[in-house]
């Protein structure tokens, strides 16, 4: 008896609906697809885009001396800013 009214007074979770099981399968699937999307670069890629990119922020200042450092952080920044996208 006591079982019997544990069962009628449990809650139902929010998920047990149809509706909301819809919904959180497709975003388990959407969550999967964006992972699969995403192409991972090595470090050592990742330094030769930032080299090339710094040489480029360099050139454009006109071959200034003196900002290399400035010029990586900066290179660093762009690269990492776009690739997250």
């Amino acid at each position: 008896m006591i079982k019997a009214i544990k069962k009628l007074t449990k809650k139902k979770s929010p998920a047990s609906s149809p509706k909301k099981k819809a919904v959180a399968k497709t975003t388990k699937v959407a969550t999967r697809k964006k992972k699969t999307t995403s192409k991972k670069i090595s470090p050592s890629e990742f330094f030769s885009m930032v080299e090339k990119q710094a040489y480029e922020l360099y050139a454009k200042r006109g071959y200034f001396h003196g900002e290399d450092r400035g010029d990586w952080f900066e290179s660093e920044k762009l690269l990492k800013a776009k690739l997250s996208k």
